[in-house]
């Protein structure tokens, strides 16, 4: 049974590299070509408008992607399966119409011009996209196979109309629709494919059982809802205390680091279905293997993460231009920032979560939260784009030691009750 789930977890490591390698190298293609096309301002419009859909993105989420791989990791029966499958996407629907009437309130509060009205709903395709996504189904099954083959292919049709149709900064609402259409389209794929291979059909879930699936995934969505204010909340600043040219700047050069974000994300999904029955089979074990993989992937990032900060302004040059290259520095405090990330990944979800400590996970992630917003707001109102990008490392730090704390209380009461 050992070698099967470790024959397990390096297949659906491979693929989930492949598509993390397809996500992580085709927006470094499209979007050095899209940010000259658009220019620096139709560019700040476009993160702008998907800055907000993103907080909307992980309400409608929220948290199943964790929940509903770890239940169907454990589930047994197809009848306990398809009830997870309604409970999880009828709860995503009731979200979805919540999110669209968010949208239209804070497009009042904040006087949302015509244009970014319009960038804003055609980018809401990805809300619908994500309501139906199934990653979780295919992740909780260790069967990535067929979800990283069907992203792949609408990355490909996407990535294919990018370079087609975008060729000046009159294609904003294009854009916002080729970018959108890929989650969409995937995820139609995918509820086809779930459906036939796992025999899956869909009725509405009552009430209850609605309620009862959000409430118990709700720590997860608090952690994940402050996990995208720790990303995007310099976004959120820059669009009010500066131009959105300067919006545009720090959202291209963010990617860099965001790329070996996505390169690791397929190691922490993979990996998390396993710990979690590690977790609740032997805790001893678990935690061995934790700490046998950790050290080695934190060494690989920091020499890559080094090595960018080095060569970063060639790096910012050649992707994105002069005009992008002026503001190289902000690297260093987001590559510190992605390393501590990865660092907090192991202790809250690969340990915290995985021991379903998911109330601890989240207390963290609020007290860290509220420094993040806090020095956000400071450093970006004085420091405009260097100091959002330093708050983010500050935040990241901060949550790295409220989860170590945790991390040592669990430890040691796993520890006493074996004893």
């Amino acid at each position: 049974m050992k070698d099967v789930l470790k024959s397990k977890i390096l297949k659906n490591s491979a693929w989930l590299l492949i598509l993390q390698f397809v996500n992580t190298i085709v927006p470094m293609v499209t979007i050095p070509y899209v940010t000259r096309q658009l220019g620096t301002e139709m560019y700040g419009v476009f993160s702008a408008c998907l800055n907000w859909i993103i907080y909307l993105q992980v309400l409608v989420e929220f948290g199943f992607g964790l929940t509903g791989a770890r239940k169907t990791a454990i589930i047994e029966s197809q009848q306990e399966l398809n009830k997870l499958f309604n409970n999880i996407i009828s709860s995503r629907i009731v979200l979805l119409v919540f999110s669209f009437l968010i949208y239209l309130l804070i497009s009042i509060i904040f006087h949302f011009s015509l244009q970014e009205n319009i960038c804003f709903l055609i980018l809401f395709i990805i809300i619908l996209g994500t309501t139906f996504q199934l990653t979780w189904l295919f992740q909780g099954k260790q069967n990535m196979k067929f979800i990283t083959l069907i992203n792949c292919f609408s990355r490909f049709i996407s990535t294919i109309l990018i370079f087609t149709f975008i060729k000046n900064k009159n294609m904003l609402y294009w854009y916002a629709f080729f970018y959108s259409f890929t989650i969409l389209l995937s995820s139609i794929i995918s509820m086809i494919v779930a459906r036939k291979k796992y025999d899956l059909s869909f009725k509405f879930a009552g009430v209850n059982s609605i309620k009862n699936e959000i409430m118990d995934a709700k720590d997860l969505f608090y952690s994940s809802a402050m996990s995208k204010i720790f990303s995007s909340f310099g976004v959120t600043v820059l669009d009010f205390v500066s131009s959105k040219t300067i919006v545009g700047i720090y959202s291209a050069i963010y990617k860099i680091p965001y790329v070996l974000t996505m390169i690791f994300s397929p190691i922490s999904q993979a990996i998390f279905p396993y710990i979690s029955i590690k977790m609740k089979n032997d805790y001893n074990k678990g935690v061995i293997f934790l700490k046998r993989i950790f050290i080695p992937i934190i060494i690989l990032f920091s020499l890559i993460g080094l090595l960018i900060i080095a060569f970063r302004n060639e790096i910012v040059l050649i992707l994105f231009g002069k005009e992008y290259s002026k503001y190289s520095i902000i690297i260093i405090p987001l590559i510190v920032q992605l390393i501590l990330a990865i660092i907090n990944n192991f202790l809250g979800v690969q340990f915290l979560v995985a021991t379903n400590n998911k109330k601890l996970y989240s207390n963290a992630f609020l007290k860290a939260v509220v420094i993040i917003v806090i020095s956000n707001v400071l450093l970006g109102y004085f420091f405009d784009i260097i100091g959002v990008a330093v708050a983010t490392a500050v935040g990241e730090l901060f949550l790295t030691l409220f989860l170590l704390r945790n991390v040592i209380k669990v430890g040691n009461e796993m520890r006493l009750n074996n004893d």
